[in-house]
Order: structure tokens, then C-alpha cells, then sequence
């Protein structure tokens, strides 16, 4: 196994390339982007036909001639929009006197 050794220097610009490269990442993840439905499957990691089911619900887009085009923003925002939490099964509580 090989070792590297930097002086603080070294550590410094290392340590700060990977700060720039994470924050670029970031702020190009947070950029709206305007997907076709294969993109914007591949965005949620979902199936295209789930695109489809989810256009049917009422997701928005945009109709540029025939083709539907999403913005990512207002993609997510609709599927926050429609989280839902599943309630607990609470059992009752049995109270026995002795």
C-alpha cells in the first residue's frame, strides 16, 4: 500500500477542491431543469409510465408542441404536495383491575 504525505499546504488545496466540487454538485442538483419524461424518470428514479400515472393526477407540465416537458421544481413541489403519512394502528389500551 502506498502513502502520500502533504504539508498543510497540499492539505489545504485538497481539502478545498473537494469542498468546491461538492458545493458546485449541490447548487447544480438544487437548479431547476426542464426534463422530458424519460429525464424526469431518471431524475425520481422512477419508471416513465409512473411519470405518466403521475401527469394523470395532475403533475404539472409543459406543452411544448406535442411534447410534455417538466420543470423539476414544480415536479417536486407537487410531490410534496402529495406525501401522505400512513397513520399508526394504535392498539387499545385494556385496563385490568385486579
Amino acid at each position: 500500500m502506498s502513502k502520500v504525505i502533504l504539508d498543510k499546504n497540499d492539505m489545504a488545496s485538497f481539502i478545498s477542491g473537494i469542498l468546491n466540487d461538492y458545493i458546485t454538485s449541490t447548487e447544480r442538483e438544487n437548479q431547476d431543469q426542464i426534463l422530458n419524461r424519460k429525464g424526469l424518470a431518471e431524475y425520481f428514479h422512477v419508471s416513465p409510465n409512473s411519470i405518466d400515472d403521475w401527469v394523470n393526477l395532475g403533475m404539472p407540465y409543459a406543452l411544448l408542441g406535442k411534447t410534455k416537458r417538466f420543470s423539476t421544481k414544480s415536479a417536486l413541489k407537487w410531490v410534496h404536495e402529495h406525501e401522505v403519512t400512513k397513520p399508526t394502528k394504535k392498539r387499545p389500551i385494556r385496563i385490568v383491575n385486579e
